[in-house]
């Protein structure tokens, strides 16, 4: 048996390969129970005669690979999930308030961009003010990459801790900020990177608990935390610009920031996959500051690659779109309060669909086939409806609830899709490097989307924008297309 695995080329096992179980030297030395299909349990228990020595203590037959409880789900990368899953739902809980601020500012940075655009920065160029932005979004994305790899081997409390202390510590500094630099150092680096601190945790701990045909749903109930922040913060922001001032409102931001990441602190735990693996000082810092962006997986495993891309395009035609929705349409002669309204709607809806979408990809359709759909209605939507209408006032209310609805499910689906093809106990650090690799785009992407918008005020330039950001949702439904194409073929089925 083991001649013939040895000799033949790697046997598919649904997303896994044999070079993708763990070895049964790990296996044996951590003490932890691999459930694998059976050929790959009985490939590591003669393994592991061969390599140890044979007894016959209790001891020593614990080892052996055993089968599943009755009270487990054994999925199919050979973990069990627990099926009375209270405490993986009270980690939902947690990961919910979590990402409520660590995504919900992101999906309203179009209102904070408004407003430092007319009032605290108005005499500096779109383009200088875009650099911002755009440095908070590439660091809320690529800075998970210090904590995914972190949280694979340790768990969730240092991470969060530290993205907390960061997050709320330079929300209060945004709110004394005038110069351009004050603004890049308080809300674009640390701002920026605390929330990415927090998201690779938050995530990863609730997939710990969800096999993946529940998962795509849970990640859905924790992520809506960034909707509800999405039209809680446009909201707030709205009203207490007027009564309170950009300062006082900032701070008001951070005081929720607090409350909200308190919870999560207390909620959000990792389970215990596997034994730790001991090492050294020098190997640590080896791993953390070398290892953990996954290149290896980029460039040896397609579906992983493409999954990549497509993370890349999706979060950058949203994340965009979003930052400049509400400054066109001011732009278009509506005022900054309904702006904010309109994005208030556009997130409200997008609760329905993060829920919506989850639900359908683990029943029914499967999180690639959800996606990739959602992709294009988006690109088809900023085609037929904003693009023709951004002065119409009708029009953008229902472009608000389309898009929402729509883009509410990508964000939710994108880190499902992920987990759908690596395994749940390298899920951090792959979750982490794609970010990474959108986050660096996010450096080219913003500034040159804000060129292409100038001041906003020609109408053929807004167009030419809104072109841009619909190639780049088909260019994200595309690879991900692939890396489904890749992984099950071009068969109608569940995936």
């Amino acid at each position: 048996m083991t001649d013939i695995i040895r000799k033949s080329a790697p046997i598919k096992l649904t997303s896994l390969t044999i070079e993708e179980i763990p070895s049964s030297a790990a296996v044996v030395a951590s003490g932890h129970r691999y459930h694998g299909p059976p050929a790959i349990q009985e490939q590591v228990q003669l393994e592991t005669e061969k390599t140890t020595p044979h007894s016959t203590n209790l001891e020593s037959q614990e080892l052996e690979p055993t089968t599943s409880s009755q009270s487990d789900i054994l999925d199919d990368d050979g973990f069990e999930y627990p099926e009375n899953n209270l405490q993986g739902w009270l980690v939902v809980f947690g990961a919910f308030f979590g990402l409520l601020p660590t995504w919900g500012i992101p999906n309203s940075i179009g209102v904070i961009q408004t407003q430092v655009l007319e009032h605290q920065l108005s005499n500096v160029s779109t383009t200088t003010v875009s650099w911002i932005f755009s440095i908070y979004t590439c660091l809320t994305m690529s800075c998970a990459i210090f904590s995914g790899t972190y949280f694979d081997r340790n768990g969730s409390r240092v991470p969060m801790l530290i993205g907390t202390i960061m997050s709320v510590g330079s929300l209060l500094a945004l709110a004394n900020c005038t110069k351009v630099y004050q603004f890049i150092l308080s809300f674009g680096v640390g701002f920026g990177a605390g929330s990415a601190i927090i998201m690779a945790p938050a995530i990863g701990a609730v997939s710990h608990y969800f096999p993946k045909s529940q998962r795509a749903t849970a990640i859905a109930v924790a992520g809506s935390g960034g909707c509800v922040g999405g039209f809680l913060f446009p909201a707030m922001l709205r009203k207490s610009y007027q009564s309170l001032g950009f300062a006082w409102s900032m701070r008001c931001v951070a005081f929720l920031d607090l409350f909200c990441l308190v919870i999560a602190l207390i909620f959000v735990k990792e389970r215990k996959l596997s034994e730790r693996q001991e090492m050294t000082t020098m190997e640590k810092a080896k791993l953390y500051l070398f290892k953990s962006f996954d290149f290896k997986a980029i460039v040896t495993d397609k579906r992983y690659l493409f999954n990549v891309l497509g993370c890349v395009f999706a979060e950058t035609s949203i994340v965009i779109t979003g930052s400049y929705f509400s400054f066109i349409t001011v732009k278009n002669g509506f005022s900054e309060s309904e702006a904010f309204l309109f994005v208030t709607v556009l997130n409200v809806f997008a609760v329905a669909g993060r829920y919506a979408s989850g639900i359908l990809a683990d029943k029914w359709l499967g999180t690639y086939n959800i996606i990739i759909f959602l992709e294009v209605v988006v690109a088809i939507s900023n085609l037929v409806i904003w693009m023709p209408f951004k002065s119409n006032r009708v029009a953008l209310w229902i472009y608000s609830v389309i898009y929402g609805t729509f883009y509410g499910g990508i964000y939710s689906l994108v880190p499902s899709c992920c987990s759908q093809i690596v395994r749940v106990d390298t899920f951090g650090s792959r979750y982490a490097t794609q970010y990474m690799v959108a986050g660096l785009c996010f450096l080219a992407f913003t500034p040159a989307s804000s060129a292409l918008i100038g001041d906003g005020m020609d109408n053929a330039r807004n167009d030419g924008f809104i072109i841009f950001m619909s190639l780049i949702s088909f260019l994200g439904a595309t690879f991900y297309f692939l890396a489904r194409t890749i992984t099950v073929g071009f068969t109608l089925k569940k995936f």
